[in-house]
């Protein structure tokens, strides 16, 4: 990635997850990173209608990365983990910050 495309992946809030075990895609193309960008509130409303926790999540990735549940389902378990973990540390850091202070 050369520096042009790092600083609007900065500017958009997206952070790229380069695949410890590429897929091929039903279109033949090889996937070996995902481009995912952070979540918004209609993110989040579109997906919450979905009762089971593990397809809402699944939805919402879908939805952060452009890939199609087909796509999903070809992703190896980690690398599922590593892109869900894009967006996840980020409302843990959030959670931290506007956690009431202990003494």
């Amino acid at each position: 990635m050369n520096q042009a495309q790092q600083i609007k992946q900065e500017i958009n809030g997206e952070m790229t997850v380069s695949l410890k075990y590429p897929v091929r895609l039903a279109t033949g193309q090889m996937l070996d990173k995902v481009t995912v960008r952070r979540p918004r509130v209609g993110d989040l409303r579109a997906v919450m209608h979905i009762a089971n926790e593990a397809e809402q999540g699944l939805a919402l990735v879908s939805r952060m990365t452009g890939l199609v549940p087909e796509d999903l389902d070809m992703l190896d378990l980690k690398d599922l983990e590593a892109v869900q973990a894009t967006f996840r540390s980020e409302d843990e850091a959030h959670e931290a910050q506007n956690a009431p202070a202990t003494e």
